[in-house]
């Protein structure tokens, strides 16, 4: 009886973690999610893409490598450049907002995710901020790709800059040995249940 007993309450145990270690996956994808904000009451209604094309000086698709000043300010990686070809260098800044100790109800907080970027000209910067059109990239944007344009290989196949796969597999992974626990844990509970009393034995 001492061993069924053990091996419940290891089964138990082991449900235990798979559950809490399940509810920490999800909390913290919630966490790692677009830091970008979402449009404030002092902005206009978005404006349609197409519309939104035609009126910022540049139009690209790049990967956020790098924040500074509350992630308001992004080094961008350049990969498809939809308007103002030839004047977009490979690497860019882009200003989501004002300099550090000061702040503006339309400031736009980046992630270190792929966006498809309306912006304007600054000095030696771009400008952008949580009114324009700027969004996280998804297939469904492809379609406004200009013609001529050929969509670079890592948009193209989702690969995220720093990765080797399109996929982040961190995840993945977890879950996958969350899977294995839960086996594990389900298996022993049957091992548990089916083992005959001790005066059997």
């Amino acid at each position: 009886m001492t061993r069924r007993l053990l091996a419940r309450d290891l089964a138990r145990r082991l449900l235990s973690l798979v559950a809490g270690a399940l509810l920490m996956t999800v909390a913290l994808g919630f966490a790692a999610g677009p830091a970008a904000p979402a449009v404030r009451a002092s902005c206009a209604s978005p404006a349609p893409i197409t519309d939104a094309m035609n009126r910022a000086d540049v139009v690209l698709v790049g990967t956020v490598t790098g924040v500074e000043n509350d992630g308001r300010w992004a080094t961008v990686k350049v990969e498809e450049r939809w308007k103002a070809q030839g004047s977009v260098p490979d690497q860019i800044t882009v200003r989501g907002g004002p300099g550090s100790g000061e702040a503006t109800s339309i400031d736009r907080v980046y992630g270190k995710d792929r966006y498809l970027f309306f912006l304007t000209l600054g000095r030696d910067y771009f400008l952008d901020n949580a009114c324009t059109a700027t969004a996280l990239w998804s297939w469904d944007l492809a379609q406004y790709r200009p013609l001529g344009v050929q969509p670079a290989p890592d948009v193209a196949a989702g690969v995220a800059i720093g990765s080797g796969v399109g996929i982040d597999v961190v995840p993945v992974v977890a879950l996958l040995v969350l899977l294995v626990i839960a086996l594990v844990a389900y298996v022993l509970t049957l091992r548990a249940r089916r083992r005959p009393p001790d005066w059997m034995r």
